[in-house]
């Protein structure tokens, strides 16, 4: 099998996990000198593992190879970084967008990464990335055949260097069509290769021609390749005309294929002004439908041609789509909260935001500290989409609705047979699952002692070993942890590892009970309202200002998970004039804000009047009048309320003299 016979077959979703399992075992067989099952393992790949022994790579070597600067090849190396300097900028933009790591491979083997999007711990200076240093690449593979290819992550010689990663690489040429060397993306997950071989292609294309990547009978090639990516592109001569577009753009833009399209595009276009860094967000109506888009352009320029072309990208404008908040692994950034969604102009929370933010660029540590309902969990899903970490995976686990016996075998899986119960095959942990992604640990003072322990080694060697298994695997994790309690005084207490608290606390930000950001409840409120509202199809939901009044007077033990419970409740209530008032409210909120009016009238009452005598009676005509304004007048009502018969309120009413008695 050809290289490119496994990538056609894994995008035909004939290549399972376990084949990659496989392909790893026959990677261990070779190194221990076994027969290797050729039918398995493509050709080249067989054949560079054999080169790599040849040259005494050391499999297990996890060292990188710098180059000295006054080597010739490194000089060289930096001149062509600097020639092309617009192109490789300009590359790194658009692959970041999607996730990747790019880099720049030269055909004697000397390489650096260009763009780190995915947070890989290799150095990015210029490194010595031949086959006699590294063993296997796909800068490699792809040099020798001249042609694009994908590298799955067992494919690798040096599996421990390259550890979770998968790479897709495409040679590029100058202008006499010679070999220079190639460019590589790098990535987390196999599913990503379509996407990577498409993108790495285009790019060698756009490289080797610095033109529009068409021609030399390319077109139908480049054409196939372009449909793989999720944006729309647009290519623009240097007269803005239209030269290409692929079918994406048609389909966001919902430009009938029959028609002009061209034509079509460049109209539609031409309202945004094009030109060199345009950025604009667009709506298209055609067919009834009306479509919310984004567009960038980039011009990319031919020093030697004196030429330029415009390299257009177009995306369905998805920000404002709701989202889906769970506890299980997530594959899809879609699903998971930004820190624009996170609502508050308060001084308390934009502070835990603006820290979040920083410390999200970077892979230490967070703990998360705060009430019930405070947002812990939507804080962690916003610090790893703002990471470099944000296409991988996003595993989330509570400690705390786990039984202790569950919680090893939940976080680092577990072998066939280990234990009565256990699913046959085996099950992968939470760790393993998260690696090169990010692991969020909820309640993590539930977790047993025996279990912080395990877990404590894991951040120190950065391998796991499942229950049962004597192999250690190497994990890439980012870690966030959260509490509602004080963990030092829980290890003071020997209920929590003093040594994990101060591992998993490199950076610990406090998110703020709702209690201290009040000022946030009303934009909270109108946020839940028009999400639920749009859940039941209702439309646009009102607030009243007693029921505001209420939300902001009452004490929120569950903070804003209950807030939310509550707009829900009082939206179920609602009648036909979609107008929240005091009444859809829970009792106990409406009771709330009742006693807290009623004890405001009675302090006014104390601090207007000196007559100790007479203030009571005004009190008690306050609470009265009150009640009465509550129930729209009905005396029948409010002597219900007040626990009095009804001859009482007028008694009270009528008594002329109570203003008397304190003036």
């Amino acid at each position: 099998m050809r290289i490119q016979d496994f990538f056609e077959a894994y995008k035909n979703k004939e290549v399972s996990a376990s084949t990659f399992t496989k392909i790893r075992d026959q990677w261990g067989y070779f190194l221990e000198g076994r027969e290797v099952d050729t039918q398995l393992v493509p050709r080249e790949v067989f054949a560079a593992w054999q080169r790599s022994k040849e040259y005494g790579v050391d499999p297990y070597n996890l060292k990188s190879h710098p180059v000295d600067p006054s080597q010739k090849e490194y000089q060289d190396y930096q001149q062509l970084l600097e020639k092309y300097k617009f192109f490789f900028t300009r590359a790194a933009e658009l692959v970041k967008e999607d996730g990747f790591s790019f880099s720049l491979n030269t055909v004697q083997g000397l390489s650096q990464i260009i763009s780190n999007n995915i947070g890989l711990s290799f150095p990015g200076f210029i490194g010595n990335c031949s086959e006699k240093t590294v063993g296997l690449s796909a800068s490699i593979i792809a040099k020798r055949l001249n042609e694009p290819v994908v590298i799955y992550n067992p494919f690798f010689y040096r599996q421990d260097y390259f550890r979770n990663v998968n790479s897709a690489a495409a040679p590029i040429h100058n202008e006499k069509k010679e070999l220079i060397g190639c460019l590589t993306l790098n990535y987390f997950y196999p599913e990503q290769s379509v996407q990577a071989y498409g993108l790495v292609s285009l790019l060698s294309q756009i490289f080797d021609s610095l033109y529009l990547p068409m021609v030399n009978g390319y077109e139908e090639y480049v054409r196939q390749l372009l449909d793989c990516l999720p944006q729309g592109i647009v290519y623009t001569n240097n007269k803005d005309k239209v030269e290409f577009y692929n079918d994406k753009v048609l389909e966001i833009l919902n430009i009938n294929k029959n028609v002009e399209a061209a034509a079509e595009i460049s109209k539609h276009l031409a309202k945004y002004g094009i030109g060199l860094d345009t950025k604009a967000k667009g709506k298209r109506t055609a067919g009834g439908k009306t479509v919310d888009f984004k567009l960038r352009c980039d011009e990319l320029k031919d020093k030697i041609k004196d030429s330029s072309f415009k390299f257009i990208q177009i995306e369905k404008n998805e920000k404002n789509a709701p989202t889906t908040k769970t506890s299980t692994r997530k594959r899809h950034s879609e699903e998971l909260f930004t820190f624009e969604q996170i609502i508050g102009e308060s001084a308390l929370i934009q502070e835990a935001k603006r820290v979040a933010l920083k410390v999200a660029k970077t892979s230490v540590p967070v703990l998360l500290h705060g009430e019930t309902g405070t947002g812990k969990e939507m804080f962690a899903q916003a610090i790893h989409m703002a990471s470099p970490r944000r296409q991988g995976p996003f595993i989330a686990i509570n400690c705390g609705a786990l039984p202790g016996e569950l919680v090893e075998s939940e976080l680092f899986g577990y072998e066939e047979g280990s234990f009565t119960g256990a699913l046959k095959g085996g099950k992968i942990g939470k760790i393993e699952a998260a690696s090169g992604g990010t692991l969020f640990l909820d309640e993590v003072e539930s977790m047993p002692l025996k279990d912080q322990i395990k877990l404590l080694r894991v951040l120190s060697t950065r391998k796991v070993q499942k229950i049962g298994s004597t192999k250690e695997l190497m994990v890439d994790i980012r870690l966030i942890t959260a509490t509602k309690t004080d963990l030092l005084k829980l290890a003071d207490a020997g209920q929590f590892r003093e040594d994990l608290f101060y591992r998993i606390s490199t950076f610990i930000i406090e998110l703020p009970p709702l209690c201290k950001r009040k000022e946030d409840i009303f934009d909270l409120a109108q946020s839940f309202a028009d999400r639920i509202a749009q859940k039941y199809g209702l439309g646009d939901i009102e607030m009243d200002e007693e029921f505001i009044r209420a939300l902001e007077s009452y004490s929120w033990r569950g903070n804003v998970r209950e807030l939310e419970h509550a707009i829900e409740r009082a939206i179920i209530m609602l009648g036909e004039n979609n107008k929240l008032c005091l009444e859809h409210l829970a009792d106990k909120i409406q009771e709330s804000y009742k006693e807290q009016t009623v004890q405001k009238l009675v302090d006014q009452a104390i601090e207007k009047s000196s007559n100790k005598q007479g203030l009571l009676a005004l009190a008690e005509r306050m609470v009265i009048e009150h009640v009465l304004e509550s129930v729209n007048g009905n005396i029948s009502a409010a002597a219900e309320q007040l626990g009095i018969n009804r001859r009482t309120i007028y008694n009270k009413l009528q008594e002329k003299n109570v203003l008397k008695a304190i003036r």
